[in-house]
């Protein structure tokens, strides 16, 4: 009797969520297309056109590698997509972080994790850190997207992540339309660094796209600061091409 009442509670909420996907289907965020009840937030076809990086395949260093040669010293390095404007990638990241879309960043931030988890490089990995975004912008996008992405890379590589480690201070402007130079004025000193387990020595920082590379920079040297010994590696969604 037991079992019989189990699996009707089981048909009952596939029903209520087939009858919801009827009112109120998914649809892919790329080419608007409606989605299956079971489909990820990106159809087939469009996920077969993802502007992937294949950092994972290198053996030389990559793009990102030397975007940080001279600048601050890391472990290791790895972005899953390109950015291009009117690309999948731009849809992607919009969604994420202007249309309510956590479960976004959880999708991806789980790929991002199986295609580093056998790299040797991130074996070392003891905590994963998002990218902190101020308290006013979290309150009012409901959210942190690096946190999401932070999330989803957890679940893949079985790597505890907090949002604790590292605190933004001040809110920065926008920094969409600046160069690198005002880029790296506008989030120098921006952050603070808390205690962290004697035991951690492997951090990994997760960022949601990368352009010049100043937010990660002056981040990575304020932890630099304090905590010299610490390795630190970087991963991102997506990178500009």
């Amino acid at each position: 009797m037991a079992e019989k009442r189990f699996f009707g509670l089981k048909n009952w909420l596939n029903f209520i969520q087939s009858f919801n996907h009827l009112l109120f289907p998914e649809t892919c965020l790329i080419c608007q297309d409606e989605l299956s009840v079971s489909s990820t937030s990106v159809c087939s076809i469009c996920s077969g056109e993802l502007l992937f990086t294949h950092f994972e395949k290198y053996t030389e260093p990559t793009d990102l590698d030397k975007l940080f040669w001279g600048r601050v010293q890391l472990t290791s390095t790895f972005a899953m997509l390109f950015f291009e404007k009117g690309k999948s990638t731009q849809k992607i990241l919009h969604a994420l972080k202007y249309q309510s879309r956590p479960a976004v960043g959880i999708e991806f931030g789980k790929m991002i994790g199986e295609k580093i988890k056998d790299n040797e490089l991130f074996s070392s990995v003891d905590l994963i850190v998002p990218v902190p975004i101020h308290p006013k912008k979290k309150f009012v996008r409901g959210y942190n997207q690096s946190e999401q992405l932070a999330i989803g890379i957890s679940k893949a590589l079985l790597v505890p992540t907090t949002n604790h480690f590292i605190e933004k201070i001040n809110h920065t402007e926008s920094q969409t339309k600046k160069g690198r130079f005002a880029r790296w004025d506008n989030v120098a000193r921006n952050f603070t660094i808390q205690q962290i387990n004697s035991k951690i020595k492997h951090i990994l920082i997760v960022d949601d796209v990368i352009t010049t590379g100043a937010t990660l920079e002056a981040l990575v040297r304020s932890i630099q600061e304090k905590k010299p010994e610490l390795r630190i590696s970087i991963v991102s969604l997506a990178i500009t091409k």
